[in-house]
C-alpha cells in the first residue's frame, strides 16, 4: 500500500493526547518563525536544502539526520532552496505520555532532556534504516484495521525511543555534524536561560558581556534568527507555560517568569499563542482528560 503524504500545516499544538506522526513532502513551505512546542518533537530529515536553527546554533542537515527537540528549545527550519523537495517524517510525543511509558529503571525522556544530549544526530546507515522502519510502522497504523492498534503504537514508540536513548547516551552519533555556532551566543543563551525569572534587558546583557548593544544585537540575530528582545519574551513565556501546567496560580506566574506586571504578561502570551493563559490551561487539562 502506498504510504500517505500528509498536507503541510502550521499548527503548533497536538490534537491527540499521546502522539501524532506526519510524512511531509513539499516543494513550497511558508516562512517559519522561531517557535517551541508543548510536546517533544522527533524529526527524520530525508531530503531538501535545509538549515535548522536551534537555540543559537545552525545545523546544515543531511539525509538521514535525526533532530530531537524538547519543550524549552526554540527552533525553526530555514529553507535555502526548493530545487529539491523538502521531505521529512515528524513525530510529536506528549510529555506526560512518554513519562507514563517510562519505568523507574528506564527514563525514556532522556534523549530529549539529558543535559548532554545532542539536538542533531547523524547515525550510521544501519541505524538510520532501523529508525525509519519504526517510523514506517507508526505511519502504517493510520490505516490499520486489525486487533491491537491501542497497544501497537505504544510498543512501536517504546522501541523507537529506547533505540534513540541508547544512541544518544552512548555518544555513537557524532559523525561530522555540520553546525555553525558562536561561543559568545552560546554564553548569552545560557545566561538568559539561567536568569529567565529576572527582568532581562539588552542594556544588562551589553554590560554583562562587555559589548555594545549594536554589536550584541547584530550577532544575536545572525546566529539565532531573531532579536534578543523576542527571544527573551519567548523564553519567559515557555517558563510561564511550564508553571501553569504545574498548577501555579496564573496571577502569580508572571512574577516567577520575570515579567514586570500581569498586563504585559497577558498581552505577550495572547500575542504569541493567540489564547489567554487561562484558555491555555483549560485546553491542556481537557487534552489530558481525553487520555
Amino acid at each position: 500500500m502506498k504510504r500517505k503524504i500528509h498536507e503541510f500545516f502550521t499548527r503548533k499544538h497536538m490534537l491527540s493526547s499521546d502522539y501524532e506522526i506526519f510524512h511531509f513532502l513539499n516543494t513550497d513551505v511558508p516562512f517559519q518563525y522561531l517557535h517551541n512546542h508543548d510536546f517533544y518533537e522527533f524529526y527524520l530529515y530525508l531530503s531538501g536544502d535545509v538549515t535548522y536553527l536551534i537555540e543559537g546554533k545552525s545545523y546544515n542537515l543531511k539525509s538521514g539526520d535525526i533532530v530531537l527537540i524538547n519543550t524549552r528549545e526554540l527552533h525553526r527550519a530555514v529553507i535555502n532552496s526548493m530545487k529539491m523537495p523538502y521531505e521529512r517524517i515528524v513525530l510529536w510525543i506528549n510529555k506526560s505520555f512518554l513519562n507514563e511509558l517510562s519505568t523507574p529503571e528506564t527514563d525514556l525522556t532522556q534523549c530529549f532532556e539529558n543535559v548532554e544530549k545532542a539536538n542533531v544526530i547523524r547515525a550510521d546507515f544501519q541505524i538510520q534504516q532501523n529508525v525509519r522502519a519504526q517510523l514506517s510502522k507508526l505511519l502504517e497504523l493510520e490505516n490499520y484495521k486489525g486487533l491491537g492498534k491501542d497497544l501497537l503504537y505504544k510498543a512501536y514508540i517504546i522501541e523507537l525511543i529506547i533505540q534513540l536513548n541508547n544512541l544518544v547516551l552512548s555518544h555513537k552519533s557524532d559523525f561530522d555534524i555540520d553546525v555553525t555556532k558562536s561561543s559568545l551566543i552560546d554564553g548569552i543563551v545560557e545566561y538568559i536561560n539561567n536568569h529567565i525569572n529576572e527582568e532581562l534587558t539588552i542594556d544588562e546583557l551589553s554590560k554583562e558581556f562587555y559589548l555594545s548593544k549594536f554589536h550584541l544585537s547584530r550577532e544575536f540575530k545572525k546566529y539565532t534568527g531573531t532579536t534578543i528582545h523576542r527571544y527573551i519574551v519567548q523564553k519567559k513565556l515557555i517558563q510561564a507555560k511550564e508553571l501553569i501546567l504545574k498548577n501555579y496560580p496564573i496571577n502569580s506566574v508572571y512574577k516567577q517568569s520575570g515579567f514586570g506586571d500581569y498586563s504585559n504578561f497577558f498581552r505577550a502570551f495572547k500575542n504569541e499563542y493567540s489564547i489567554s493563559p487561562k484558555q491555555f490551561y483549560e485546553l491542556m487539562v481537557e487534552s489530558n482528560l481525553k487520555k
